[in-house]
């Protein structure tokens, strides 16, 4: 199968976009015998192009978030195209994309949060400059390796056009009038422009401004990028913010003065995959439906995972339609006797006899917690729904946690995996995270936990592993000096190598969970209450 791509994202290099687009071809042709080839001219059987809100199609785009992407079936004309909202920040899943121009890391990649002077940069900066030009280091410590380059600017170069990728020339004329910034003037997809002679009346000369780091989203800055420090209500602010917001989204001035230009945009997140959305649009390309299977590639919801591997379903999906590929041959023949039959792909609560990871009460819900899904509940002891992908609701956390727990305090979910934490304000990573357990106050011995949970009777958070457990203080953020003790000298009857512990807000007890059976301890005098099934008490079977 041909593709060709017509268009290009400014939120990307080509290059990315590009390899972005293969890898998403690859995804495919890796289970069947598909091969995909790139043209650079003609009519393709894969059209692949941006667009926003009408694109000319007859299916407009609806802003950011929301719809995506779109592909149609294969077939003449239009089928196997497929179309990506720019209206979206487009990235690899993990925040903006910075490929750098110039310096002595012409080509690499901005790698956030750097190091520069002493002090932690999360974006481009001018700091150290007198020209104004925004760079960045390539390496976590500028002041360690001195790895830096240029980042993308309309004052380095422009990207398509006819311009041939000269900068803009600031002040242009534009149809009498004078522009001494991008504009979207005379365009109705609203892509930021400039010429790049100083009349665009006289020469036709011109190119897309590139986006550059920290490029707002939304607003009225028609994507220009973040200026710090800004003045909001006579307060300066040094980063983005929420003030003034209900809704906790984060946004920035386009200007040094807010009150005086009212020039403002949202601050860009973490963005979403090209790869992954690509390879999702393509399966519908070669006809694939939707997915009930939430953890497939086809499922109807964007879910970022950064260590991607096609579902089973996805591959029985695509080989149904397009055999097995010849390089992955049929797989061994039958051995002697009956084959196993391969379990659903998602786990199903009443079916099976399952072991969580975790279980902890965050917001109130309770949640449940096994591989990369997760069930929620209200109500503690009614059924509780799923299986939900984990990384939807907690994107960066590996596949499988160990612990994981509510720090009331401040309301913030702590989850453990390996010899390491994470620690999530509502569903963001907080800043500098994931941290070595040991920063917590645990001996270097201590590689995994196996619980954790915050005792509301005094405030204190308790981590188990193994036979021992150690006791938080959340407030002075260290381990208490008595840390650690034996559980069976302090918790009578609790077992050793637990697998997950719960403490209810008000309820008065606190439940541990082992294997298919949960103990029932009251909070008041230590004891253990009752012991029972956690199928038929906790999930409702």
């Amino acid at each position: 199968l041909s593709s060709r791509i017509i268009g290009y994202t400014p939120d990307l290099d080509p290059e990315t976009v590009d390899d972005a687009f293969a890898r998403a071809f690859q995804v495919w042709s890796d289970v069947t015998p598909l091969r995909f080839n790139r043209i650079n001219d003609g009519e393709a059987d894969i059209m692949i192009n941006f667009g926003r809100w009408e694109h000319g199609d007859g299916y407009p785009f609806d802003g950011k978030d929301g719809l995506l992407a779109h592909a149609f079936a294969p077939g003449p004309g239009i089928g196997g195209d497929s179309h990506f909202d720019d209206d979206e920040l487009w990235t690899l899943g993990e925040g903006q994309v910075v490929r750098v121009k110039y310096g002595n890391a012409d080509g690499e990649y901005c790698k956030f949060p750097f190091w520069f002077n002493g002090k932690e940069y999360n974006s481009c900066t001018d700091a150290g400059r007198s020209d104004g030009f925004l760079w960045c280091s390539t390496t976590k410590d500028f002041d360690a390796d001195g790895k830096y380059g240029f980042c993308p600017h309309e004052s380095l170069f422009t990207m398509g056009g006819n311009g041939d990728g000269q900068p803009c020339k600031f002040p242009f004329k534009f149809q009498g009038q004078s522009y001494d910034q991008c504009t979207t003037e005379g365009r109705t997809d609203g892509y930021r422009w400039c010429g790049t002679t100083e009349d665009y009346d006289r020469d036709k000369k011109y190119g897309f401004c590139p986006e550059t780091a920290m490029s707002t989203v939304g607003g009225n800055s028609e994507g220009a990028p973040c200026v710090f420090p800004f003045i909001f209500l006579g307060n300066k602010y040094d980063s983005c913010t929420s003030a003034g917001r209900s809704d906790g989204k984060l946004w920035c001035a386009s200007t040094s003065s807010f009150d005086d230009d009212r020039k403002w945009g949202f601050c860009p997140d973490q963005g979403y995959s090209l790869f992954l959305v690509a390879a999702h649009e393509f399966g519908h390309a070669m006809g694939l439906e939707h997915s009930e299977d939430p953890g497939a590639l086809m499922a109807p919801i964007y879910t970022y995972t950064k260590n991607f591997r096609l579902s089973q379903d996805d591959i029985k999906g695509i080989q149904e339609l397009y055999e097995v590929s010849p390089d992955v041959g049929p797989g061994p023949g039958p051995g002697p006797g009956p084959q196993p039959t391969l379990g659903p792909v998602t786990p199903e609560l009443c079916k099976h006899d399952i072991v969580f990871d975790g279980v902890a009460q965050i917001r109130g819900e309770t949640f449940f917690f096994k591989d990369r899904f997760m069930w929620r509940t209200i109500n503690p002891r009614g059924k509780p729904t799923g299986p939900l992908l984990v990384a939807t609701f907690w994107p960066d956390l590996p596949e499988k946690i160990d612990a994981v727990y509510e720090a009331p305090q401040d309301e913030k979910a702590v989850f453990f995996s390996g010899n390491e934490y994470w620690v999530y304000s509502a569903s963001n990573l907080d800043r500098g995270y994931p941290k070595k357990l040991s920063s917590l106050g645990l001996p270097p011995d201590v590689q995994r936990v196996d619980a954790a949970f915050n005792w509301g009777r005094n405030k204190r958070t308790y981590i188990f592993a193994g036979d021992r457990y150690w006791k938080y203080n959340e407030e002075k953020k260290k381990m208490e000096l008595a840390s650690p003790k034996f559980i069976a000298d302090s918790w009578n009857g609790v077992p050793d190598n637990l697998d997950a512990v719960l403490g209810l807000t008000d309820s008065g007890y606190t439940y541990f969970f082992k294997d298919q059976y949960y103990l029932q301890m009251e909070d008041k005098s230590l004891k253990i209450v009752k012991i029972g099934k956690i199928s038929s008490d906790w999930l409702g079977c």
